[in-house]
This record gives structure tokens, C-alpha cells and sequence, in this order.
């Protein structure tokens, strides 16, 4: 039942939805990555973040209700300029949120990004689940559709700005992030490769470990190196530094 009026929260306000989802953490709905996000980021009292792959900055987000806390500060990055225009339109009024239209990426990493045409997203009844596939690897929305769809007629390629971690630091002034939230279809290892960890300085990292082998994944192997520890729940994964 709550779940139903969150989804339908989404069509209606950003506050009402905030609100909803608050209501339900009281009740006591919560799920793995929740709890593990929460244990981590209570203790760390103010912090920033980056969030990459930020979608509309709703759907199936579990980062926005940390983010929106009065002692956060960060950006949410969305490259697709339709997802951009709503996540903007979704942190406004939220003055700890900045939304950055790019994405992020290192090395020779194309500009080319594929998600699926707003036609075929339509036709979905609004295509909110599809709408998060969006990244540089056309394979990986091939993957998700149907055998009686044409890729070419539901899936579009564009052009989009990227830039780097330190980048953004450097345009937001800012002097690290705390927390590095992760939703890029598999483009994290190309991130955390390129990523200078003693510039950056992050303390917690949370991605999608589906997107990798099972066990001792090269981004686990990775960020253990770099000292974190992982706790993996049902589709994502928190690294945070080992004391």
C-alpha cells in the first residue's frame, strides 16, 4: 500500500513525495541498502557528495533522502538533458543540491551516450524504470528489451558533455566529497580507475554491484586496495573506509 502511494507521489510533487518516503522510514519500511546507508552516514554528521547517473532524482533513487538532509552538500549529475531538466526541476527549493548536466567519465571515454527514444519511453506508459538505463554501452539496453522490438527504432544516441571527478570539484569550489553515490550501467570501474582517491578524499562509495562478477569483483579488488571495506546488499554495494 505505501508503495503504491510513493509511485503515485512521483507524479505529483518532490515535497509530497519526501514526505511520503519520510513517513514510511517511521513506520519502519526500510530496506538493506537504506539501513547500510543510514548506519554510515549518520555518523558522519555534515557532509558532500557527487551523485553520477542521477536520473530524474526520484525514481528508484536511494540516495535522495540523504542528500536533501539539511547537513548535505553536493551535486547530482545527469548527462541526458530530459532527465536533467526534470532532476532539476525535482531539487528545487533544495539549496544543497546543485544539479550538473554531464557526465562523468575519464580517459578517451566517448561523448556518445544511448538511451531510449522519449517515443518508445511513451509508449511504456512513461518508461520511468527504462529511463534510468541510459550510458555509454548500447549493449546494455539491447539487453533489456523485448525479441519483438527493433533496437534502432527505440534506441537513440547522443552527444553529452563529460568531465572528470576533479573536475567538478574544482567548478563547485568545493575541496572533496565525502560520499560518492553510483548509478552508471556499469561505468563505475572507469570512474574509480581515473578518480585521484588523496584529492578526493571520499569516505563512502555505493554502486550497483550487478553489474559485476559475482565474488571479488576488479571493482571490489579495487577499492579494497584503497582501503575500504564492501558490504553488498540485493543490487548495490557500500565501500566505506576501513578505521
Amino acid at each position: 500500500m505505501l508503495s503504491r502511494i510513493i509511485k503515485n507521489s512521483l507524479g505529483s510533487s518532490p515535497r509530497v513525495f519526501d514526505l511520503v518516503k519520510a513517513i514510511g522510514r517511521r513506520c519502519g519500511k526500510s530496506s538493506g541498502i537504506y539501513s547500510g546507508l543510514k548506519s554510515q552516514i549518520d555518523s558522519m554528521g555534515p557532509f558532500t557528495f557527487l551523485q553520477v547517473g542521477a536520473n530524474d532524482g526520484l525514481t528508484n533513487d536511494p540516495y535522495r533522502e540523504f542528500m536533501i538532509r539539511g547537513l548535505a552538500r553536493g551535486v547530482a549529475a545527469e548527462p541526458v538533458p530530459e532527465y536533467f531538466a526534470r532532476l532539476s526541476a525535482n531539487y528545487r527549493g533544495y539549496k544543497g543540491v546543485e544539479c550538473l548536466n554531464a557526465a562523468i567519465a575519464y580517459g578517451s571515454t566517448s561523448t556518445c551516450f544511448f538511451t531510449f527514444t522519449p517515443e518508445y519511453l511513451d509508449s511504456l506508459g512513461g518508461g520511468l524504470e527504462l529511463a534510468g538505463l541510459a550510458g555509454f554501452s548500447r549493449e546494455k539496453l539491447e539487453l533489456v528489451l523485448p525479441p519483438d522490438v527493433s533496437p534502432s527504432e527505440c534506441i537513440q544516441e547522443i552527444s553529452v558533455r563529460t568531465c572528470t571527478v576533479e573536475q567538478v570539484l574544482e567548478e563547485r569550489g568545493m575541496d572533496g566529497f565525502d560520499c560518492i553515490f553510483m548509478d552508471c550501467e556499469g561505468h563505475e570501474l572507469n570512474i574509480l580507475q581515473g578518480m585521484d582517491f588523496a584529492k578526493v578524499k571520499p569516505r563512502l562509495i555505493a554502486y550497483e554491484h550487478t553489474h559485476y562478477p559475482e565474488g571479488l569483483s576488479p571493482i571490489d579488488e579495487l577499492l579494497e586496495s584503497k582501503g575500504f571495506s564492501i558490504q553488498k546488499y540485493e543490487f548495490d554495494a557500500i565501500a566505506s573506509r576501513v578505521a
